[in-house]
């Protein structure tokens, strides 16, 4: 246990995550801006969402990442006008959780094939599920308008680094990529879709509402795939979840301009984006707020309501994520224990390979 917590007290250094943290949030600022403008803050929801194609492959080489965020922008924009179209039928809660179950099993297996980073159907899911349980009045084609609009900014940000480039770099030979291993491709689904089922049931049958937030807690910790990481993941999601709760609760309080709220979003999701990988629960504190206030572009509801839900879901959601995950791991003989394997890997955050 001493081992656990001298992980969750250290912070790694912040070298090299500033600048990436940076695009990201840039590419969360136009979009927004831009629907100000344009006095369509009712789209801002599926722009931001669109805009978080700027996580995927933020640390790659150019090339790479533009091939990860086309890919991770075309799944994004389906999942926010699958969302949409869900919000606009007035589906029930029970249909919702099926959909999402369907979804999180095909985009699992999806990002694995396409080794996209980071891995799993979380954000895609949060895309989904979010824009299913918030009220809207437009089309389903200005929603993907929208999101594309995000995406795409944030894609030109992603490639915008190779003009500054050097013309001639060294020539890095390239290695056939390995062929895929469906068994555990499927494997991992099949934790997504159990996962994601339970607590969406679990959450409708006993929580106070808003059971999205139980289906992506359960989402959260199965990205550190083995049984070791997973309760180490479930705890720093937890734990910065009910931090960012309550810093949310303060920032609820102000009454925001969408000029102000568009910057406040901005500042958190960079805040966020610089310890995603280096302490998953201290980004946590901070990308919890973004996603309860996105939704004051469109609807306020009571500071109190919203922040309990959130963190009684998020128990839900994980609780369910854990147990999934460990009676779903085989550990094979001579692997090393548990607390020994898991020691330094969460500090790494949701996906060390998001480096």
């Amino acid at each position: 246990m001493l081992h656990h917590l001298r992980d969750f007290l250290s912070v790694p250094a912040g070298r090299g995550h500033r600048f990436p943290a940076a695009r990201v949030a840039a590419g969360l600022l136009i979009p927004l801006l831009v629907l100000i403008l344009l006095d369509r803050t009712d789209l801002t929801m599926c722009a931001i969402f669109g805009s978080l194609t700027g996580v995927f492959g933020r640390s790659e080489p150019h090339w790479r990442r533009l091939r990860h965020q086309t890919h991770s922008g075309a799944l994004m924009c389906l999942t926010v006008a699958a969302g949409v179209s869900m919000s606009l039928a007035g589906r029930s809660d029970w249909e919702v959780v099926a959909a999402a179950t369907l979804i999180a099993g095909v985009i699992s297996i999806a990002a694995d094939y396409l080794r996209v980073r980071p891995a799993g159907p979380f954000t895609y899911i949060f895309a989904f599920t979010a824009t299913a349980d918030a009220p809207f009045n437009g089309s389903v084609g200005e929603a993907a308008l929208a999101a594309g609009g995000g995406a795409l900014t944030a894609i030109l940000l992603g490639i915008a680094g190779r003009l500054h480039a050097r013309r001639h770099t060294p020539a890095v030979p390239r290695t056939p990529a390995p062929p895929p291993m469906w068994p555990a491709i499927l494997r991992h689904s099949a934790r997504y879709i159990t996962a994601v089922a339970a607590a969406g049931s679990l959450a409708v049958l006993v929580g106070p509402g808003h059971s999205y937030w139980a289906m992506l807690a359960a989402c959260a910790p199965i990205a550190a795939a083995d049984a070791a990481r997973t309760p180490l993941r479930a705890v720093h999601f937890l734990l910065g979840t009910y931090a960012g709760v309550l810093l949310s609760a303060l920032l609820l309080q102000p009454d925001w301009t969408p000029v102000q709220l568009a910057v406040l979003l901005t500042l958190l999701q960079f805040a966020g984006e610089v310890y995603v990988i280096r302490h998953y629960a201290l980004a946590m504190v901070f990308l919890t707020p973004v996603a309860l206030l996105m939704t004051g572009f469109l609807s306020s509801q009571p500071v109190g309501e919203l922040t309990l839900d959130r963190a009684v879901e998020t128990t839900i959601g994980a609780a369910v994520a854990v147990v999934v995950v460990l009676l779903t791991t085989r550990r094979p003989a001579g692997s090393p224990r548990p607390e020994t394997a898991g020691r330094t890997a969460i500090t790494a955050g949701p996906d060390a390979n998001r480096r």
